[in-house]
């Protein structure tokens, strides 16, 4: 009978240790600003304030000729040590005559032309992106801003490029032209 006890206490300790692990997701951005790891008792970043909530949807915008449909989708990932809740997005973008420049939106979550959230703060998030053509310089990092005062129903969007030497064995055209705006672009919620 003791020792069912004492399993007991064990296992009761343990959940109550894992409870413990979790923290918000805009704990990360602390961790990434202070340039400190995720500590090892952390085993779940989750959004526990909801702040995804405020981006899931659909989005529309036009930019420079371009018109872009946004897709956010809530996704949880885990490897080995860490639980994770963010965001993906997947996209359609057009030009004026509305002939197809690019569209992700049956890719599946893992693609990697589906951008994918790092790094969240309480106004605004971070994407890594790739097209198709990233060993050409197509891609970066996706910040997404909500507009204020608009009550969530406007976001802003700028592309700040990755900067990789680009072989051209690899590209004999150079580098590709990038699919988003390095400026702001606004969208408004569908």
């Amino acid at each position: 009978m003791k020792k069912i006890i004492i399993i007991g206490v064990l296992i009761a300790c343990t959940l109550s240790c894992k409870a413990q692990s979790i923290v918000p997701i805009e704990k990360l951005a602390e961790y990434m600003r202070e340039e400190k790891d995720v500590p090892e008792s952390v085993t779940y970043l989750k959004d526990v304030n909801g702040i995804r909530d405020n981006y899931i949807g659909t989005w529309k915008g036009n930019y420079n000729g371009k018109n872009y449909e946004l897709v956010f989708k809530k996704r949880t990932t885990s490897d080995d040590r860490i639980t994770e809740d963010g965001l993906i997005m997947r996209y359609l973008i057009t030009d004026a005559s509305g002939a197809i420049l690019e569209d992700t939106r049956a890719e599946p979550d893992d693609s990697p032309y589906t951008a994918k959230s790092y790094y969240f703060a309480k106004n605004y998030f971070v994407l890594t992106y790739g097209g198709r053509q990233y060993q050409c310089g197509q891609g970066g990092e996706l910040f997404v801003l909500l507009t204020k005062k608009t009550n969530n129903t406007a976001i802003e969007l700028f592309l700040t490029p990755r900067q990789d030497f680009i072989l051209e064995q690899n590209c004999p055209n150079g580098a590709a032209p990038q699919l988003f705006p390095k400026t702001k672009m606004t969208l408004t919620k569908q």
